[in-house]
């Protein structure tokens, strides 16, 4: 599978509202681009950016603190996208390929390469789960909205 990553120029930069955390190495200021790590989250850009009706929208803005289910650990999860809309409707959201946000299925044929690709999406979910979890608590902390957009919406 192709992975698709890049930089994607802003056509609306005052739209964008620059990443505080230091950990962001995923806008260049002096050229106005974000880092994209999918094709999904290079469609969601574009849809950010050309919105009329978004006013306001930043990339991985939080961290927000989960308990991994695999570990037991605190960790931190930076959420794709915020989108402010002229509304005021604030949104928290994760991009994700719609088979992502399904529980995986269990194979009917059962072989050793079948059952590690099961187990390892079983750990995906739950660890997705969790994520998703801790976003929707953050949002509601906060007055926001927490979605996933999938290949179904951004396509």
């Amino acid at each position: 599978m192709r992975s698709y990553k890049g930089w994607y120029k802003l056509l609306n930069p005052k739209k964008f509202i620059a990443p505080i955390d230091a950990h962001m190495g995923s806008f260049n200021e002096s050229e106005f681009s974000v880092n994209y790590k999918s094709k999904l989250e290079l469609r969601a850009f574009r849809y950010a950016d050309f919105n009329i009706h978004v006013s306001k929208w930043s990339v991985e803005p939080w961290a927000i603190k989960y308990i991994k289910p695999t570990d037991g650990k605190i960790h931190r999860y930076y959420i794709d996208l915020f989108l402010e809309f002229k509304t005021g409707e604030k949104f928290i959201v994760e991009v994700k390929p719609k088979s992502e946000t399904l529980p995986p299925k269990k194979p009917r044929k059962i072989t050793e390469k079948n059952s590690v690709r099961y187990q390892k999406a079983l750990m995906t979910y739950a660890v997705n789960s969790a994520k998703w979890k801790a976003a929707k608590e953050f949002a509601a902390k906060n007055n926001l909205k927490f979605i996933i957009l999938t290949d179904e919406v951004l396509n």
